[in-house]
């Protein structure tokens, strides 16, 4: 213990509760742009999330976020993240010869379109994978709250039909 009672590696400041739209964070963390040209900022105040999106997105904002140190960058997660989830997907599938389908899609080139064209055969499979992967990123964007010191209150949005 520390001299105001912390425990070592504990921060005195509580993180900061934002609200924040859950919807929009996974969108910003799942944002893998090859040619770097889409960034998602959260207003650490607001909670909002900014895209700017383009080779003019910066310029095109009514005002310069990078300039302001209410905006955090939304570093999107590394492709091999998503793999993961895929991967953990195929591990508790159920189905043998699903899994072991969806297992070599993983395996040739362009995995997460042979992974997706897989599911479309399976309908009902793949609904569970929505499912699932949407838990998953939940987890992960919890998770980047957590290490930006964030304690997130997901917005309530209105029932909207899935794609």
């Amino acid at each position: 213990m520390s001299l105001d009672d912390t425990p070592p590696g504990r921060r005195v400041d509580a993180a900061r509760v934002l609200t924040i739209d859950l919807d929009e964070l996974i969108w910003a963390l799942n944002s893998r742009d090859p040619l770097g040209e889409s960034n998602h900022l959260l207003n650490i105040e607001s909670g909002m999330i900014q895209s700017l999106v383009g080779p003019d997105g910066f310029d095109e904002a009514d005002e310069d976020p990078r300039d302001d140190d209410r905006w955090l960058f939304i570093e999107p997660i590394e492709s091999s993240e998503a793999f993961r989830v895929m991967e953990d997907f195929v591990d508790q599938c159920g189905d043998d010869r699903l899994a072991r389908a969806l297992g070599q899609a993983l395996q040739q080139r362009k995995p997460f379109r042979r992974f997706k064209d897989v599911l479309a055969a399976h309908p009902a499979q793949r609904e569970i994978w929505f499912a699932f992967e949407r838990q998953a990123m939940e987890a992960i964007a919890r998770r980047w709250c957590e290490e930006h010191d964030i304690s997130p209150r997901w917005a309530d949005r209105p029932n909207r039909p899935t794609p």
